[in-house]
């Protein structure tokens, strides 16, 4: 089976481009965006006269190239775009006439862009290709690709239908040749193209860089991916024909499991990998058993796209469950600091209320001893001596005295001792460990009220005539922890 005819590169398909925006003509005047076409066409002029050498029936990079631009550049330059393939292709395809003839030419002067156009402004206004300026809808793009694959492959095969020649044949094979050629090219450019693009926009080319190089993914791609593709690359190019298929279709699996740990970022990337691996340890031929082997790659590469979107969908509606609950564990800290701090205020309140209050009603006592008879008087002093008792009370109980002076051990082993002591009840509280001092606040305050909680709880419910605390506090791999145990007999 010989190759496909030097220059029939059944590069087809080309899609829209990514903002919204793009149907005004610039904003720095006439001139200026007149250089800004004439770049464009030069620009991508010059790229597809580069890839001419490696690109062909079997790898129509030419094809994802096209796809690539019509999708990322905004619909001002798609003119420039038309232009500049249109020119190469046919400085390419013109001298093919006396060999292929001029119906070939005619057929092949026409720019594949060209064809390409109407199916991508129909996927990106009808099907919303991107309904979002940082999102892809991948099943309208494998959609995209699919369409313009097969309007590519019908415009390649028509036009080598029209060569007659002793030394050549159109056959039913080369036609799925071009189709999977060109689709598995678009599987590995367009989609890294666009997620290039796309993270451009949300964070820069340099951070987006840098934050790539240090990430995960990278790491494991550099230690795994690559090495597990390369060695797989080798067998494909030294084993026998049974080895060779076997490792070519093997390509696939670095990239699932890729995927199934990062994501459709993964897929891409580790789906570029595995294309340009396969195709360049193929031939550019027709061969039935090279072809089975990119097809099967291609179906591969896409369903693992497929899928890794979803998977990608569940990672962020993780990590955003992660990011909330780490927001809600702050809030409910700053919610302790600020109840413990407002709770000492009030306490420190209450005290100077006691304090002036038994100012004032020792003043006012000893102006009553004149008019009010000593019994009577007896009566009010134990009456203002309970009021200010129960003040102090409400203030111990709001935050202790021993705990803003001594700290914790000091608030368990005296203030609850003697609460209990008044009920007729032993205290025993026993401390141990360490890392107390370097605890928050709102730590310790949650643990002070958890044990006056256990202290009522096991005194409602039990018969006690003794009470037991432990707690205990330590540190283990940087983090700091509490033991709380409330006893009763």
């Amino acid at each position: 089976m010989g190759r496909y005819p030097d220059g029939l590169t059944g590069e087809h398909f080309r899609h829209h481009h990514i903002s919204p925006k793009g149907h005004g003509m610039g904003n720095g005047g006439w001139r200026s965006d007149w250089l800004k076409q004439l770049a464009v066409a030069m620009g991508y002029a010059l790229t597809y006269i580069a890839m001419h050498p490696v690109s062909d029936g079997h790898w129509a990079l030419r094809s994802g190239l096209r796809l690539s631009c019509l999708l990322v550049m905004p619909y001002r330059y798609w003119p420039a775009l038309l232009l500049g393939e249109a020119l190469p292709n046919a400085y390419e395809v013109w001298p093919c006439r006396d060999l292929y003839g001029l119906a070939f030419v005619s057929v092949r002067c026409i720019p594949p862009i060209l064809l390409a156009m109407p199916i991508v402004a129909w996927c990106r206004r009808t099907m919303r290709l991107f309904p979002a300026s940082h999102l892809v809808d991948m099943k309208v793009l494998m959609l995209c690709a699919l369409t313009v694959t097969m309007i590519g492959t019908v415009y390649s095969y028509l036009a080598i239908s029209f060569i007659h020649t002793a030394s050549f044949r159109a056959r039913p094979v080369m036609a799925v040749g071009y189709f999977i050629g060109n689709y598995i090219a678009i599987l590995g450019t367009v989609p890294v193209v666009l997620m290039m693009k796309l993270d451009a926009r949300a964070e820069g080319w340099m951070n987006q860089l840098h934050r790539v190089v240090s990430s995960r993914m990278a790491i494991d791609v550099a230690l795994f991916v690559v090495p597990s593709i390369a060695v797989l690359s080798v067998v494909s190019l030294h084993g026998d024909n049974d080895m060779r298929q076997i490792a070519r279709m093997a390509m696939f699996l670095p990239v699932a499991w890729f995927t199934l740990k990062y994501g459709w970022r993964a897929a891409v990337v580790g789906g570029a990998l595995a294309v340009v691996s396969t195709c360049l340890t193929t031939e550019s031929r027709p061969d039935p058993q090279i072809l089975e082997a990119q097809a099967f790659i291609a179906l591969a590469i896409t369903c693992l796209m497929a899928t890794g979107a979803r998977i990608s969908v569940q990672l962020r509606q993780d990590e955003l469950k992660r990011r909330e609950g780490i927001h809600l564990q702050r809030m409910a800290r700053q919610g302790l600091r600020v109840a413990e701090q407002r709770r000492r205020q009030t306490s420190e309140a209450l005290e100077y209320l006691a304090g002036s209050l038994y100012l004032t009603n020792s003043r006012l006592m000893q102006q009553l001893r004149r008019v009010v008879p000593s019994s009577d008087m007896d009566a009010y002093q134990r009456q203002l001596a309970d009021t200010q008792q129960r003040v102090y009370a409400l203030a111990e109980s709001l935050h202790p005295v021993a705990w803003r002076d001594r700290g914790l051990p000091a608030a368990l082993s005296q203030t609850i001792a003697r609460a209990l002591d008044e009920a007729g009840i032993a205290y025993r509280c026993v401390i141990s460990g360490r890392g107390f001092a370097r605890m928050s606040t709102s730590v310790l305050g949650a643990a002070y009220r958890s044990a006056c909680e256990g202290v009522v709880l096991v005194t409602r419910r039990l018969a006690c005539s003794r009470v037991s605390v432990m707690l205990r506090g330590g540190e283990t791999r940087g983090k700091r922890w509490l033991v709380l145990r409330v006893e009763g007999c």
